[in-house]
């Protein structure tokens, strides 16, 4: 196994994530290995790059936008752990935030391994109900953790982001849901 730089790893999640936000599921997949192994959830795994795209592709035609409000990545190893509360905005114009943990795994600097626990069932039924409380990073008392704001910062910092929106390819949610500047 070649040397790893501590970051890369997580950079390079941050940088998928990135893909989502824009809803570019074609870039998203070129994160992968050719024997990838991809689960959202309790669905069912997608064992190949056409079936990881078709997976989001199919996911983004059912949102508005998304934010990944990352709390914590943690490389151990060649995986890198995701804690984070996702934001969702519906096609109704009413959004929701889910917690989130995610396991990625690396082969060399392709993914080959990435599984997503949440209960995205919300993101489609407006009618369940979910407490501010459920962040990941709800701490003692009900307080909350101050996430660092990595999904901002790429797209309006790292020069990989701010080519990819000069290119059209930014964050939906800087033009549906909140409209957040970049």
């Amino acid at each position: 196994m070649a040397e790893r730089i501590l970051g890369v790893m997580a950079k390079s999640v941050v940088r998928l994530f990135a893909r989502g936000e824009a809803f570019d599921s074609a870039g998203f997949v070129s994160f992968f290995t050719d024997k990838p192994v991809y689960q959202f959830g309790n669905g069912e795994p997608c064992l190949d790059k056409p079936a990881i795209q078709e997976s989001v592709t199919a996911f983004f035609a059912g949102v508005d936008a998304l934010y990944h409000d990352i709390k914590t990545l943690t490389e151990v190893g060649d995986t890198v752990f995701v804690e984070m509360d996702v934001m969702y905005w519906r096609k109704d114009g009413s959004s929701v935030t889910l917690p989130c943990a995610d396991i990625v795994r690396f082969d060399g600097d392709k993914i080959q391994e990435l599984r997503i626990f949440m209960d995205a069932g919300p993101v489609f039924n407006a009618s369940v109900v979910i407490p501010a409380s459920s962040s990941v990073m709800t701490v003692g008392g009900g307080g909350r953790v101050t996430p660092p704001g990595f999904m901002k910062e790429f797209f309006s910092k790292d020069p990989e982001g701010i080519a990819r929106v000069k290119q059209g390819l930014g964050p939906k949610w800087a033009v549906a849901g909140p409209k957040w500047n970049i």
